[in-house]
């Protein structure tokens, strides 16, 4: 039976993305079940194979589709990299500025350090500890910026809070380039390394307010070295190039 509504100005393949995107969010078909084959799924809503086939590659692209092989599609669970990554280049698009990203962070950081504080697991806080001892010996700008970009992601993970995560993960895409620009220009190690204890030994002992006093220092520290670089706080972000083998 034809499921696609003719009136709809949808296009056929994105009618059927819907139609199944809403039966796994209905629960209906759940994480780790294998979708039928496209011959099957053509038959079922009464489409053409290339229509399956596109709604698919939709799907795919969000990321509740996963193929386990040529012939195997299972429904997973998106990581949030994929909204992520789109997020961040809309904002790219839209041509936030340096001072926009700021302030969010401003307004972001202090709260998931305190989360983080109040939920960190134990293996939680040790990846923050070995995050330390490696930023205290890297050796290289870039090594030190990634250093960086990775505190900030695991104190996010540390909150165990999948929507902070996934809120989180556009601003540390577009956050990256700028802190390299930064490093690249002044050496801010010593100050960065000295917020990062201060933030990880917050967590440790459950100080919530601590880990949000310093993680908005850390912020704003990060302001007044980009000012004290002469880099333009109110230029459009950029995110790091991708890059292809």
């Amino acid at each position: 039976m034809n499921t696609q509504d003719p009136v709809d100005p949808l296009p056929a393949y994105r009618q059927l993305a819907d139609q199944i995107a809403d039966q796994i969010l209905a629960g209906e078909i759940l994480p780790g079940n294998q979708l039928p084959s496209e011959t099957v799924l053509a038959q079922t809503y009464g489409v053409h194979r290339s229509t399956v086939r596109e709604g698919i590659r939709l799907l795919e692209e969000t990321g509740m589709l996963r193929r386990k092989s040529q012939k195997r599609l299972v429904v997973s669970i998106p990581d949030g990299s994929h909204l992520a990554g789109r997020t961040a280049q809309a904002l790219v698009m839209q041509q936030v500025t340096v001072r926009d990203l700021y302030q969010a962070n401003v307004a972001f950081d202090p709260v998931l350090a305190g989360q983080a504080a109040a939920n960190a697991s134990g293996t939680q806080i040790t990846r923050l500890h070995r995050n330390l001892r490696e930023t205290r010996m890297a050796s290289d700008h870039d090594e030190l910026a990634a250093l960086d970009a990775e505190f900030h992601l695991l104190v996010c993970e540390a909150t165990n809070n999948p929507i902070f995560q996934t809120m989180r993960q556009p601003l540390h895409d577009l956050f990256l380039p700028m802190v390299s620009d930064l490093v690249h220009q002044i050496d801010t190690s010593a100050r960065m390394i000295t917020a990062h204890e201060k933030i990880v030994a917050a967590i440790e002992v459950r100080d919530e307010a601590e880990a949000a006093t310093w993680a908005r220092r850390h912020i704003e520290d990060f302001k007044r070295g980009y000012l004290k670089a002469a880099l333009d706080f109110d230029k459009p972000v950029k995110m790091a190039r991708m890059r292809h083998l």
